[in-house]
């Protein structure tokens, strides 16, 4: 997998986000399998060990709450039975829904960001300013903008997101105006030092 930052904004409906934001075990197996399978997958018994879960425990969430997260990236054969290996489906996809009143609510796995945006924030608001404008020069020139307009900048306003904006912000706006086409918004931004990816990983210790 790439070392680059990638944000990929994909829509969530809001059933799914509400069994997910409001399950806390559903949220601790997510932010798991995505970081943990970054660089190679895992089998579900050593998810379920690195979260102290019971296998059954954990194959139940995974099957029938957390289905479209995750996907079989291989199989072994162990001891004469099949062994399925996973890792996150989207593993650099922010799953968004909106709410009344412009309201965005995230699932963010990767940066462990789950609830509305105006509470939760976003995964660069752990960037600093400086780490922040190398990446904006990046994302703007992907989305072809110099600022939000004022009625964008409203939307931004709305969620707690104010000026100087960073790239999230911009993620936003285009995951927002893509959603009734039906467009997932990506953002590569090709900084190999990445200040969000480093501290996500070395949280993990890989």
């Amino acid at each position: 997998m790439t070392a680059d930052c990638r944000i990929e904004m994909a829509y969530i409906d809001p059933e799914t986000y509400t069994s997910i934001v409001n399950h806390d075990m559903r949220k601790r197996v997510l932010t798991k399998l995505y970081r943990s399978t970054r660089d190679a997958p895992i089998s579900k018994q050593d998810l379920a060990d690195s979260l102290d879960l019971d296998y059954h425990q954990l194959v139940y969430q995974l099957n029938h709450h957390l289905r479209d997260f995750w996907t079989v990236k291989e199989e072994q054969k162990v001891r004469g039975t099949r062994m399925e290996l996973i890792e996150a489906a989207h593993p650099y996809a922010v799953f968004i829904t909106i709410g009344k009143d412009h309201r965005i609510f995230l699932v963010d796995p990767l940066a462990d960001l789950y609830g509305p945006v105006t509470k939760a924030g976003t995964r660069c608001d752990q960037c600093s300013e400086e780490e922040a404008e190398r990446c904006m020069d990046f994302a703007q020139s992907r989305f072809d903008s110099e600022s939000p307009t004022q009625a964008e900048k409203g939307v931004l306003a709305a969620n707690n997101r104010s000026a100087p904006y960073r790239p999230m912000d911009l993620a936003l706006l285009a995951a927002i105006k893509g959603i009734p086409a039906g467009q997932r918004c990506v953002v590569d931004i090709p900084c190999q030092t990445c200040a969000f990816l480093r501290r996500t990983v070395r949280i993990e210790g890989l």
